[in-house]
């Protein structure tokens, strides 16, 4: 169990690069991390860890351990999981990230049966516009939106999504309608920071060069600001839906769409697909169907 400890601790210094960051991805004491792997190095009779008054790095022979150690810690994690799939209920926390707007309209609603149908798992959800660091932040499972995640995630699409450009009635009875992508450059434009779309709109065939009068990087501020009739805006389709069915915002531009994205669950190719993760990605996929997000 001692080793174990000191491994785990070791392995933990090595991937964050300082014994602070490793107490607090192992949510214990910088003291307790420190001991652990001094007492490691000691039972190893080895120094594995060069330590600088700004810096922790692995020695020569450190380098060979921790790719061993860091093996072994997989071999765990897979005999846990495999160990879970046997149980009849999955359980544990899971800590799942999700784009802000998205989460309140897709993923808070279908909670109350997915609760009740594993009452054995607690959700800890973390909401947010920039994408969360998975590894870092100790995420099991994030929600992407994107039109191609990155590679080095492991990935599952669940539904797709796509941009349409949005104003309020009174906005376009002010200011005209576009009729061509080109037009958009005479209208004023609200713009989504965390996205390559606050400086270029694709629209059909063409590229257009933008200069939004407001730029914001959360995704309910920019529908408050379409609703409001601050200008056009480039938005996520599920987004805005009931407010395009009430009347309160109107597509523009519908002959040269934007192109399509996903909506995937992606989680980091170190961290294993465990029973609850599995569920919980299959309770969504079904959930977002049937509150009309395609597939």
């Amino acid at each position: 169990m001692h080793d174990l400890a000191g491994i785990e601790a070791f392995v933990a210094v090595v991937e964050r690069g300082s014994f602070t960051a490793a107490a607090k991805t192992l949510q214990t004491a910088k003291s307790s991390v420190s001991e652990a792997v001094r007492a490691l190095e000691d039972r190893m009779g080895a120094r594995l860890l060069g330590r600088t008054t700004r810096s922790v790095a692995p020695t020569e022979a450190g380098a060979t351990f921790y790719r061993t150690c860091r093996r072994l810690l997989d071999e765990l994690a897979t005999a846990r999981a495999e160990a879970q799939t046997r149980h009849k209920s999955p359980t544990g926390t899971l800590r799942v990230a999700a784009p802000d707007g998205f989460a309140p309209r897709f993923i808070v609603p279908g909670l109350s049966s997915f609760r009740a149908a594993h009452p054995a798992i607690d959700i800890d959800l973390i909401e947010g516009a920039s994408a969360a660091r998975l590894v870092d932040e100790r995420i099991d499972l994030a929600i992407r939106i994107v039109a191609k995640p990155e590679p080095s995630l492991v990935v599952r699409r669940i539904a797709t999504s796509r941009i349409v450009i949005v104003a309020a009635p009174s906005y376009l009875a002010a200011a005209g309608t576009p009729t061509a992508p080109r037009d958009v450059t005479r209208h004023q434009l609200i713009g989504f920071s965390p996205l390559d779309w606050r400086e270029s709109w694709r629209l059909g065939k063409e590229t257009v060069k933008v200069k939004p009068k407001l730029l914001t990087n959360a995704t309910e501020s920019l529908r408050a600001a379409a609703l409001a009739g601050l200008g056009l805006a480039a938005v996520p389709e599920w987004l805005v839906a009931d407010a395009i069915v009430a009347g309160q915002l109107t597509t523009v531009l519908d002959g040269h769409p934007a192109p399509v994205g996903g909506v995937y669950a992606v989680y980091p190719t170190n961290r294993l697909l465990t029973p609850r993760i599995r569920t919980f990605v299959d309770h969504l996929a079904r959930d977002l169907r049937a509150r009309g997000l395609p597939r």
